[in-house]
């Protein structure tokens, strides 16, 4: 059995008393010799001892970890999401706690009693329940920054992808290449980007087709089924009214969508030009390639991570509210020749 190395061990084989090990450590409150650092360091290394962040916590050090609330794992979104607030935490000396909540209240609520049981120093949030979520964390000192799906007036710092510049441009893009009657298919209803989204496509309705918008529009849920289903239900029973284009509110969607084509013997983008929304890496490698509006994840998450970090640093810090610009990454299932088309998104 593998016993656990103690501060005084370390203080131990050092030969030096256990309050200096912690001024190591915790870079204080007292000076240590250049000597004695060098013998603990060594000692530490030595023996792989490793401190307790919990037990540090309790006695209000910092646990340097921050906890993430996110809707899904598999949306490939959220995964390069992830993988970019990692790195930033990383190379701050951070870690990064995860918690799933497939956008189920109850599971976000566990998730956030958890990260504050663990004495994590901010948490952040993606959520379709963030006002809910967040009264969790309201009486708490932990503080906390929301991300991607972000309710209006909310009074937490905030940092999201510009939704309807994004849509504008894609949809326009769609009428570059001649498309007037463009569908949509949205996300779940009441999450705030799918509305955004949604709202913004309908902005770009020419009048002529305002009164045709009920039958443009359909909704499914940010996955596979739930793109491949919306686009069987929207086209499955059209044929001399079918739209020539389609927005597709997430790329996880427009996956779908690209299946239920195939299954309905429509050929894209020869017969449907499809646009999306995310611009996720996995996009490029879809046949065809599909045209999206990619959202800058390395920015977002290195704004995400210096806004908490502020606020960890500075409790009194002012919520801020950031709004960041993506770009279109011309693929062909808009009908752009291979030629033409973007390199891939690195």
């Amino acid at each position: 059995m593998t016993l656990t190395v103690t501060r005084a061990d370390v203080a131990k084989r050092a030969g030096v008393s256990p309050a200096l090990v912690s001024y190591v450590l915790n870079g204080g409150p007292r000076a240590v010799s250049k000597a004695a650092r060098t013998r603990i360091e060594s000692a530490i290394e030595e023996l792989g001892y490793r401190p307790n962040s919990i037990a540090q916590a309790l006695r209000g050090a910092s646990t340097r970890t921050i906890g993430l609330l996110l809707p899904s794992a598999v949306n490939r979104f959220f995964g390069e999401l992830t993988t970019a607030i990692e790195k930033e935490l990383f190379d701050v000396g951070h870690t990064l706690a995860v918690g799933v909540s497939a956008d189920d209240p109850e599971r976000e609520s566990r998730y956030i009693d958890t990260f504050l049981d663990r004495r994590v120093d901010g948490i952040m949030v993606i959520s379709s329940h963030s006002r809910e979520t967040l009264a969790r964390v309201a009486h708490q000192p932990t503080p906390a920054i929301v991300l991607d799906r972000v309710a209006r007036d909310l009074s937490v710092s905030s940092v999201a992808v510009d939704n309807r510049a994004g849509v504008v441009e894609a949809v326009e893009h769609l009428r570059s290449h001649g498309h007037e009657r463009i569908a949509c298919i949205g996300g779940r209803a009441m999450t705030e980007s799918a509305e955004e989204r949604v709202q913004a496509w309908r902005d770009t309705l020419p009048l002529v087709h305002r009164d045709q918008e009920d039958a443009l529009l359909t909704r499914g849920d940010f996955t596979e089924r739930g793109g491949y289903d919306a686009t069987r239900r929207l086209l499955g029973g059209m044929a001399e009214t079918r739209p020539s284009a389609l927005f597709v509110s997430s790329d996880i969607q427009a996956a779908g969508a690209l299946r239920a084509c195939a299954d309905l013997d429509i050929r894209v983008p020869e017969q449907l030009a499809i646009v999306s929304f995310d611009g996720t890496l996995s996009a490029a490698y879809s046949v065809p390639s599909i045209t999206s509006y990619r959202q800058p994840t390395s920015l977002i998450a290195r704004s995400a991570v210096q806004g908490l970090l502020d606020q960890i640093a500075t409790p009194s810090t002012s919520p801020t509210h950031t709004l960041l610009p993506g770009r279109l990454i011309i693929g062909s299932s808009c009908g752009c020749t291979p030629e033409l088309a973007a390199p891939l998104p690195v």
